[in-house]
């Protein structure tokens, strides 16, 4: 099997991948020649797919609407395949590429440097695709009951909602409720909490012999005897693999009735990393239109990875606010419905300075009963995701 198909007329293009890779590449790459193969979207699609390569690179030198007409085909037939376009980059093929399945765009001139960044970040992206996909066929040995607060950028409420949220179900009820503060480097859950933590996500990197269920519950700071809370490094330069992530967060999943996992704005590594297990993504915003844009952007990007499966919600914070835009524009502009709409509130922020949730500082003000009315979503449906969700426990 060939992790990477070049689909190109140009052997100075395949040398160009080989030279970036160096001896990395051996027999995992090969040229297939396109003379008359893109005559036929769906045959190419076949013949470039038929040795169950990872990645299809299409082009130099292939018409951009015959590639783009192959990619398409590509991800009809063999979605678990990633496509990569070889062409001059504009902002209208960025568009038209993103709507075809194409998950990266290589300038033809880049460099050894960038050439290894674009397939090593495509391999990454193929790989999360391919455990999606078999979340969707019900062979993934993943887990479930995880719910990852995702925005586009900072200040729009998400850490206000995660740990709300988090308070909430735990107050349920209906199970043990771990939190994990994933902003790892400016991330404040812990204060948000009142919480003076004696471990962070950090201490687990160094763990010896690797993370373990029981390891892991040493370094969960409990807040009281339902919520149990992982914070983020004490120091913004700790860097924190993406095992650590993974590995993490599947054990939590296994041991607790929900986790909770508060984000850095936007898409890293482990915001992805934490995407790829996780049964629910909440999407928060505000009305500023750069933040809704933004959002919009952050869900085409997981919808080229082929993040699907999640189910997805959108909670819009401060949705009384007087700005001109109105949460109809924003649900328009954000292509999605509005499931919670969370009140402009002077409490909010009193109380995260206080190191209290505003659904125990102030239970009875219409911003903690929106906070509440986002717990119930999730209440509601544990049963139906866990009858959609059968994992087995991670190795």
């Amino acid at each position: 099997m060939s992790t990477v198909v070049l689909a190109t007329s140009s052997a100075a293009f395949e040398q160009k991948v080989r030279r970036a890779f160096g001896d990395e590449v051996n027999g995992s790459l090969q040229r297939k020649h396109t003379e008359g193969m893109f005559l036929d979207s769906l045959s190419a699609a076949k013949q470039l797919t038929s040795e169950n390569p990872v990645i299809v690179a299409i082009g130099p030198n292939i018409p951009v609407d015959l590639a783009l007409e192959v990619a398409r085909a590509i991800e009809e037939e063999r979605p678990e395949v990633a496509v990569v376009l070889v062409a001059e980059a504009t902002p209208e093929l960025w568009e038209q590429a993103l709507h075809s399945g194409v998950k990266d765009v290589l300038v033809p001139d880049a460099g050894d440097e960038q050439i290894r960044l674009t397939f090593s970040r495509v391999l990454q992206s193929a790989d999360r695709r391919k455990r999606n996909l078999a979340i969707e066929s019900g062979t993934s040995d993943s887990i479930g009951k995880v719910i990852t607060v995702v925005a586009p950028k900072g200040g729009v409420g998400k850490t206000a909602l995660a740990t709300n949220l988090a308070v909430s179900l735990a107050a349920s009820g209906e199970g043990r409720v771990a939190l994990v503060d994933l902003d790892l480097q400016f991330g404040d859950v812990g204060n948000t909490l009142g919480l003076d933590p004696e471990h962070t996500i950090d201490d687990l990197a160094r763990v010896p012999g690797g993370i373990t269920a029981t390891s892991l519950k040493v370094f969960l700071t409990p807040r009281d005897e339902s919520l149990f809370v992982l914070c983020a490094p004490f120091s913004p330069a700790a860097e924190i693999p993406e095992a650590v992530v993974d590995r993490t967060v599947r054990l939590l999943g296994e041991d607790f009735g929900h986790v909770v996992i508060d984000t850095s704005a936007g898409l890293n590594e482990a915001t992805l990393g934490a995407i790829d297990l996780s049964t629910d993504l909440v999407f928060v915003c505000d009305l500023s239109v750069s933040a809704l844009r933004a959002l919009r952007k952050v869900i085409d990007a997981l919808d080229s990875l082929g993040v699907t499966e999640p189910n997805r919600y959108f909670v819009l914070n401060r949705a009384d606010s007087k700005v001109g835009i109105t949460p109809s524009d924003a649900a328009a502009i954000i292509e999605m419905k509005i499931d919670i709409e969370i009140p402009s509130s002077p409490i909010v922020p009193r109380a995260m300075n206080y190191g209290s949730p505003v659904v125990e500082e102030s239970p009875h003000s219409a911003v903690a009963s929106s906070f509440e009315s986002i717990a119930g979503l999730f209440l509601n449906s544990r049963a139906e995701r866990k009858r959609r969700f059968s994992f087995g426990r991670a190795g």
